[in-house]
């Protein structure tokens, strides 16, 4: 299994990241829509989605099995 998919805000801004230091294309202008990309994202790599508060505080963490039918290919 590789590394988690987080979602995160800094500045206002939401974005969400791969591990803790590659980012992932997209920023939005509110939470939900950020977690909505970061919760595919982690379905199709089959990680942990990890949702922070504004504060950095872990406000949520949801794994992802792999599915083969959430493939991209």
């Amino acid at each position: 299994m590789g590394e988690g998919v987080e979602t995160y805000c800094r500045d206002g801004v939401w974005r969400n990241r791969v591990g803790s230091s590659q980012p992932l294309p997209g920023e939005y202008g509110c939470c939900e829509a950020a977690v909505e990309v970061g919760r595919s994202e982690a379905r199709i790599r089959g990680v942990v989605h990890v949702i922070r508060r504004e504060d950095g505080t872990v406000a949520e963490r949801n794994r992802y099995p792999r599915r083969s039918n959430e493939l991209p290919f």
